[in-house]
């Protein structure tokens, strides 16, 4: 099959990084939530480069939604993960195989065989990504889902460092991702947490198709009530 998506193409992607500031986070297209927009959280915490970045993205569909994954968030997280002379965060502005000599070149291969075994996996994943182009809407869909739950626990045995991914297809899976492995009795703690309610959250995400304010800021109140949710 043919690939023949914009999102495909990193120049597209680098456009966007250079002209919006946070690209990780928010509505960057300015488009309405359809139903087949697909909603990303995403967080990166870095205690010994002392940050931690997480919030919401919506994508208009699970096309533009794969393209900024493989060529914003990957090379985020690559650059994040592997070069640990820089200090701070950053966003690449270059196409992947190019990152990645640059920063290898950095490593000594001899004296850090875990950075370059973690540089292995992070091309690997890269490469996952890339591959799916040629699968239709659903095939992408469960892919990407299932690419999520494997980085999760690939990227989560440091306690110091982690990254975490989700993707949302409807926007009422947020309620279930918000009250996952969550007792009900400290559901009370959580509303406090995202002052508002849980049904208050559910109707907001279940009402959005219909609602335009709702729909306009959804993105917005999820990134000011819960950017920290990983």
């Amino acid at each position: 099959m043919e690939r023949a998506y914009r999102a495909d193409n990193f120049y597209f992607w680098e456009n966007k990084i250079r002209n919006y500031d946070e690209i990780l986070f928010g509505s960057i297209d300015k488009k309405r939530i359809t139903k087949d927009s697909i909603i990303i959280y995403i967080g990166i915490l870095d205690r010994e480069k002392g940050f931690v970045r997480s919030g919401w993205s919506s994508h208009e569909d699970v096309n533009t939604a794969l393209g900024f994954l493989q060529h914003v968030f990957l090379p985020t997280s690559f650059y994040t993960w592997i070069d640990r002379e820089s200090k701070g965060f950053y966003i690449p502005l270059s196409p992947f195989d190019v990152l990645k000599e640059e920063v290898l070149k950095h490593v000594n291969k001899s004296e850090d065989k875990g950075t370059n075994f973690d540089a292995i996996r992070m091309e690997r994943a890269y490469n996952y990504l890339n591959s799916m182009w040629t699968h239709d809407k659903t095939k992408k869909n469960l892919k990407l889902k299932k690419f999520c739950n494997d980085f999760n626990n690939m990227w989560d045995e440091d306690p110091k460092r982690k990254l975490f991914l989700k993707i949302f297809e409807k926007p009422e899976e947020i309620v279930d991702f918000i009250l996952e492995k969550t007792e009900e009795e400290f559901e009370e703690v959580i509303e406090e947490e995202i002052d508002m309610t849980i049904d208050e959250l559910r109707f907001r995400c279940e009402d959005i198709y219909d609602k335009p304010l709702i729909n306009k800021n959804l993105i917005e109140v999820l990134n000011n009530k819960i950017p920290i949710w990983f």
